[in-house]
């Protein structure tokens, strides 16, 4: 008999529990003459809307142990009045918190303790790693995050760590060898590094007009120099590139120029920034003719970066573009609604895909139901809007595209930051805003998002928000604590809770 789901021998454990009267085993807290040793990782989160998702493991034991009664005055610093966790982990929570404060509520379910996260009282959430979902923002404990790869998280050094044990618990030779086969079979942890990807995503890119002149003055790599390390630290990076690369392409800085090139030594800012894959979704692929488009595609080939919802042809374009990263099996799929016509690829030229939402529909579709990628992301040249709250029928498109089976959708037409939402527990960014471009001109043009997306055993449970403010007509830069607050402030309160 197999011994159990080892996700149900690990949280559902009591100690002393044995798994049948054939193979001896018993999952315990104590370590002595311990067979099996099993790290169960926890995370702290609460509500994606969550601007500052920060707290010291100082102040998280201390919460565990508290009563709302004994919390400070000020409530600044750490707003949670309460903790959620599932009741079957209590126990090893204990071993590794202390004895638990009245204020700490077991729940039945993970979903139940995801709904009281997002409840009115400020509520924080001990969950197992492998248990988070979209809807959680995750905390960063003393800066750490579990939902971040090697680059950026220290497994070592993580305090919100358990461990049980496994016990064989018999001298029969035959049941012990059997015992100890079974063992082996386990994971021990519910966090293998060998199973996580993280996904950088970003708004839009046009290294053109006064973008391209600073470039040309400070160095091609110049836009990358402050975000560039960050994106380069995910194990996916996606850029969505507006602008064909162009031999001889010149330089032109008047601000009613529309019609976009980039030299091909700018190449360089998205090497800089750890490109590996790039969205071919937007409207001036072919500003420069439909040859000069086939020449930046070949630029694309030649350093070994592919892409997505553009291409030589309409087949190229409409193709999903299927990648593999530890296990996680992952499309990427574009389209420009947006036009205009001679944007979008023909039968036998280049272009971008033109969205019909009945055939990006069944593209999704197909994908899951042929078990193609277990994890979709679907992007969308739409229409323009310089405000924060997405048009009508952008967010009927999108939530359909959702309801297709997209895990994320994201718009990347967007000069500004826009509302986020979910769908059936399933993400939705409405706009991105501007990553590489020259739109000073304003406030909200000067603020990005990027995104980076953490999927873990073919399932997206997570994603973090880091804003951006454009400097110099082309460098976007980290915003400060009251700048990040306003972008978020902003966006969180137009989105569809």
């Amino acid at each position: 008999t197999q011994l159990l789901e080892t996700h149900k021998v690990i949280s559902g454990y009591s100690p002393g529990k044995t798994s049948n009267s054939a193979v001896a085993l018993s999952f315990a807290l104590d370590k002595t003459d311990a067979a099996f040793t099993y790290r169960y990782t926890f995370a702290a989160a609460t509500r994606f809307d969550t601007i500052d998702p920060e707290i010291s493991w100082q102040d998280l034991s201390a919460l565990w142990r508290q009563s709302a009664a004994d919390a400070p005055a000020d409530t600044s610093a750490v707003p949670y009045t309460q903790i959620a966790v599932l009741t079957d982990t209590l126990p090893i929570l204990s071993t590794i918190l202390g004895q638990a404060g009245p204020d700490v509520i077991g729940y039945a379910t993970s979903s139940e303790v995801v709904d009281a996260g997002w409840q009115d009282v400020p509520t924080l959430v001990l969950i197992p790693f492998d248990l988070l979902v979209p809807r959680l923002a995750v905390l960063a404990i003393d800066g750490q995050k579990p939902i971040e790869n090697a680059n950026k998280f220290d497994e070592a050094t993580y305090p919100f760590v358990g461990t049980i044990y496994g016990h064989i618990t018999t001298d029969d030779p035959a049941t012990k060898s059997a015992a100890e086969t079974l063992l082996a079979t386990l994971p021990t942890g519910n966090r293998d590094a060998s199973r996580l990807t993280v996904i950088a995503m970003t708004g839009v890119t046009a290294m053109v007009r006064l973008t391209a002149a600073e470039m040309d003055k400070r160095g091609y790599g110049w836009p990358a120099a402050v975000v560039g390390p960050e994106l380069a630290s995910a194990d996916i990076t996606a850029i969505s590139n507006e602008v064909p690369f162009v031999p001889g392409c010149e330089t032109d800085t008047r601000m009613d120029n529309l019609t976009f090139c980039s030299k091909p030594e700018y190449m360089e800012a998205l090497s800089d920034s750890g490109v590996d894959i790039i969205g071919l979704t937007g409207n001036h692929q072919n500003d420069f003719g439909r040859d000069d488009a086939v020449t930046s595609l070949d630029i694309y080939e030649q350093a070994g970066l592919p892409v997505y919802g553009g291409g030589r042809n309409k087949e190229e374009a409409f193709a999903p573009l299927y990648l593999e990263h530890n296990g996680n099996q992952l499309a990427f799929l574009g389209a420009n609604s947006y036009g205009p016509t001679f944007a979008w690829a023909t039968d036998d030229e280049p272009g971008s895909a033109e969205f019909d939402l009945n055939i990006m529909s069944a593209t999704i579709r197909n994908i899951k139901e042929q078990g193609r990628a277990k994890v979709v992301l679907a992007e969308l040249q739409y229409q323009e809007s310089y405000d924060v709250i997405p048009l009508l029928d952008q967010r009927q498109n999108f939530n359909a595209l959702n309801r297709a089976g997209a895990d994320i959708v994201t718009g990347v037409q967007s000069h500004v930051p826009q509302a986020m939402e979910f769908t059936d527990g399933k993400l939705i960014l409405y706009g991105l805003g501007n990553l590489y471009f020259d739109q000073m001109w304003s406030q909200t043009t000067r603020e990005g998002m990027i995104v980076k997306h953490t999927i873990y055993n073919n399932r997206h449970i997570s994603t973090q928000i880091l804003t951006t403010l454009l400097y110099d007509y082309g460098q976007p830069q980290w915003t400060t604590t009251e700048e990040n607050r306003a972008i978020l402030d902003r966006v969180f309160g137009a989105s569809y809770w």
